[in-house]
């Protein structure tokens, strides 16, 4: 009997632990787009290479599920930038931080078109915020990510609308460490 107890909370600690997303491998599925864990951990180790190991897997989701809606707001308002545009600004930054700390140059051309996205992205960030109704447009944004049917697995954490941030679960069947 102890056996078959301890086997079926494995199997539902495992279940839980291992995602309940509605697609396999998803790391969050956005209007049933689905961002992989796999898109998910390349891109995370390529940005870590360039910023270190402070770039984290819920930042760079985050990203992934807010980027679309900002460049579909950087192509609507004309400041759109192609991937062509992200690769060389991405070179940029990696051979002024190679100068700056006297060390070799990250190779970008290598880098996958998900990590050229989150660059785009940023680089619509940039550009919508110069604009001169960027207020109207960020009150545009934060809507269009109102709406977003977003499902964030469980491993991850989960989405917070109000702050735009993938954040961590606390779960209250987890026991908390002592401080």
């Amino acid at each position: 009997m102890r056996k078959s107890v301890i086997a079926a909370t494995a199997l539902v600690a495992a279940l839980v632990l291992g995602g309940c997303s509605s697609q396999s491998g998803a790391a969050a599925v956005v209007d049933g787009e689905q961002i992989s864990t796999a898109t998910l951990d390349r891109t995370t180790r390529e940005l870590q290479e360039l910023f270190g190991p402070q770039v984290q897997s819920r930042q760079v989701l985050t990203m992934f599920i807010i980027a679309p809606s900002y460049l579909e707001a950087a192509a609507e308002n004309g400041v759109a930038k192609s991937r062509e545009e992200a690769r060389d600004y991405l070179a940029n930054i990696a051979a002024s931080q190679a100068a700056s700390e006297g060390s070799a140059t990250v190779d970008v051309s290598g880098f996958s078109d998900a990590t050229f996205d989150i660059f785009r992205f940023d680089m619509a960030v940039q550009e919508l915020g110069m604009l001169a109704n960027s207020q109207e447009i960020g009150a545009q944004l934060q809507e269009r990510v109102a709406g977003l049917d977003i499902d964030v697995n469980p491993r991850f954490g989960e989405f917070s609308v109000e702050n735009n941030i993938v954040l961590p679960l606390s779960h209250d069947w987890l026991v908390q460490p002592s401080a």
